[in-house]
Order: structure tokens, then sequence, then C-alpha cells
């Protein structure tokens, strides 16, 4: 049994809260301990997640965290590591896990040669219709991969402590560049359009949705490719539409950002691919538009 830590109260964080209780003990670290219980919703059962909620800034140096998922938005995943920075153990072993692809140099700049970074991908459907509770909409795959050399020489042990009993449907992930591609084409492919059409992900199986698919990961595929990212366009749209099926009565995390009038994770996802093709002096007009149009409905919200 491990000692885990879980930054971030989202639907993610609090569905792997719930699965990895089963086997080890869970502190979930929030802004501010606003709730004594967090609940977990399969079909109609509720039930209790085991879980200590901390509150970050009440951390003291005699706090230690061993292990670490961060689950936030791409945009905050900065902020999120340095408030839990001078707490991590010499061996500690973090997890992020978010939409998009993000620079990672200034995380892995702080951490020691013997601290772990993984980056975990996960199509799990999760829902969080109220501020304690989080609702199983759909069950896809959770891949873990290395971010950094002491990640590498580690995984297998670390997945196999952690992982293998908590988390059904799970897998080490060999190659983190590829797993990051991948998750950043299921991204695109359903992320900005059901937020843009306010639309469950199932409903992008709809033949009307197809070419607006289909012209966004084609030019995700180009620019992968120019960067020595091997991923064939069925590849990707075989990839989108099995996350579409799995997770069809779920709405994006971007769909309910943007009802919410908060801001998304465009920049790491569409916007993304638009700043590698303007570096190679490229233009992606699909990809283009939607980042522009998706800024657009968090400008007017």
């Amino acid at each position: 049994m491990a000692n885990v830590h879980i930054l971030g109260a989202g639907a993610v964080g609090l569905s792997f809260a719930f699965h990895l209780s089963k086997y080890h003990e869970i502190t979930l670290l929030t802004r501010s301990k606003k709730t004594d219980t967090f609940y977990y919703q399969e079909n109609e059962v509720v039930t209790p997640i085991a879980t200590d909620i901390t509150d970050i800034t009440s951390l003291t140096p005699q706090d230690t965290i061993s292990i670490c998922f961060i689950c936030v938005k791409a945009y905050q995943l900065i902020d999120a590591f340095n408030a839990i920075q001078p707490f991590l153990a010499p061996e500690a072993k973090i997890i992020i896990s978010h939409n998009g692809i993000t620079d990672l140099t200034e995380l892995t700049s702080q951490l020691n040669s013997s601290q772990s970074l993984f980056f975990m991908s996960t199509s799990r459907g999760a829902l969080k219709p109220s501020s304690n509770t989080v609702v199983q909409t759909g069950i896809g795959a959770t891949y873990l991969g290395a971010c950094n050399t002491e990640a590498e020489n580690n995984i297998d042990a670390f997945y196999e402590e952690v992982f293998s009993k908590s988390i059904a449907v799970s897998a080490i992930h060999k190659d983190m560049a590829l797993l990051r591609w991948q998750k950043l084409m299921v991204n695109i492919a359903i992320n900005p359009l059901t937020a843009l059409h306010q639309v469950q992900n199932g409903r992008l199986l709809k033949p009307s949705y197809a070419t607006q698919v289909i012209n966004l990961l084609n030019e995700a595929c180009f620019i992968a490719h120019k960067l020595g990212i091997d991923i064939a366009l069925a590849d990707a749209l075989n990839s989108a539409y099995t996350v579409m099926r799995q997770t069809r009565f779920n709405n994006s995390s971007m769909a309910q950002d943007v009802k919410l009038g908060r801001k998304t994770e465009i920049e790491a996802i569409c916007g993304y691919i638009v700043s590698e093709a303007k570096k190679l002096g490229l233009d992606t007009p699909y990809n283009r538009t939607m980042l522009e149009q998706i800024n657009h409905l968090e400008q007017t919200s």
C-alpha cells in the first residue's frame, strides 16, 4: 500500500482517487477544505471516496510527498507543480495528467536526478455535476509513460506498485512523445467541436461532423510527421472515434468550460498545432480557425 497525494479535485482527480483508494492511502490536496467527503457515482450507486483532504496551503516542512498525481488543466500545471515542489521527497514520483501538449522543460529542470516524472493519458469518462461528486460516464484505457530518465528506469516497478490492481484497462506506454501526441489527437477531434456545438462526445459520431474531424486530424498528423512523430491519419481517426464511442454520454472538459465561462485548454490543443506549424513556416487553417473560435467564445462568455 502506497501513500498517494492527488492535486486536483476535478473529474479526473476524483475518479482516480476513488479507484486508487481501494489499494492505497489517498490524500487529496485542495486549495481550500470545502467538504469533508467526496463521492463517486457509477450507474446509480454512490460511494464515498476514502481519502484524507488537506488544504495545500496548510502543508508544513514536515510534510513529505512521495507520490503525487497532478490532475489539473494544462495552463495550471506549472503553478500546481510549484505548489508541491518544496514538499517532494528526494525520490518522489510525480504523475501529470492534462489535455494537449505543454513544454515540460520548466518542470523537469526543477527535479533532481532521483525524482521521476510520468505522464498519464486516460480516456476514462467522468463528469463532475457538483462540487463534491464525480460520475463515471465511460471506461476507457489509461496509459503511463516516462518523461525523464529516472522514470524510465523505474516505470515497471512503479506501475506494478500503484496502477496494476487499482486502475482497470491500464498499461505502460514506452514512447512518451508518441503517447502525448496520441492524447493530443483525441483532444483535437473531440474537445473543440463539443465545446463549439455544446454536444456530448457521442454526437460527433454523426456523419455531419466527419469532415471537420478529418480536416483537424489531417493537419495534426501532417505536423506530427514534420516533427518526427509517426501517426497515421487512419490510426488517429480510429482512436478518436473509439473514445467518442466509449465516452458517448460524456461532456468534454472543454464543453463544460465554455458553458461555465471558464478558461479552456485550447492553446495546448489546437493552439499547439498552430504554434508548431508556424515554427515550420506552415499554416494549419482548420486548427487555427478552431483556436480562434474557441478563444472568441472565452472572451464573450
